[in-house]
């Protein structure tokens, strides 16, 4: 419950600083290094206590959390540099290629775990552990 409360209250303060903050951008700066900040605790928490290479699932989590770590960071570094690092150009594009890889092995783990299932039908949601 205490997750859902802190989700909900982050949504309602960053949708406020939209409304009520006049520089947008900077709303937008802020969001993206809080992105940054709970990609990188994630990462490091999954990482370090978690069997996260026991299970393909866990693997393939690890590597898209790690992505999007990646890219976001990429993305601030680029705003706090004004737009101007060295190698930019190059280091990017290889960062969504690198996302985009992880989010399609993320979606080619979930097709094999679900296998022959009919992925269609619907799983009622009291019943989680119906299979």
């Amino acid at each position: 419950m205490m997750r859902y409360i802190g989700l909900s209250a982050t949504t309602v303060a960053g949708v406020t600083a939209l409304v009520v903050v006049p520089d947008k951008e900077l709303v937008a700066n802020v969001i993206l290094a809080g992105t940054v900040t709970v990609a990188w605790a994630f990462v490091v928490l999954y990482a370090t206590r978690s069997r996260w290479r026991a299970e393909a699932a866990g693997r393939a989590i690890l590597r898209m959390v790690l992505g999007i770590a990646v890219i976001c960071t990429q993305g601030l570094v680029t705003i706090l540099t004004d737009y101007s690092y060295p190698g930019r150009e190059i280091i990017r594009p290889i960062l969504l290629l690198l996302v985009g890889v992880a989010v399609l092995d993320l979606l080619w783990t979930l097709v094999r775990i679900q296998g022959g299932k009919d992925i269609y039908q619907p799983v009622h949601w009291r019943n989680k552990w119906h299979r």
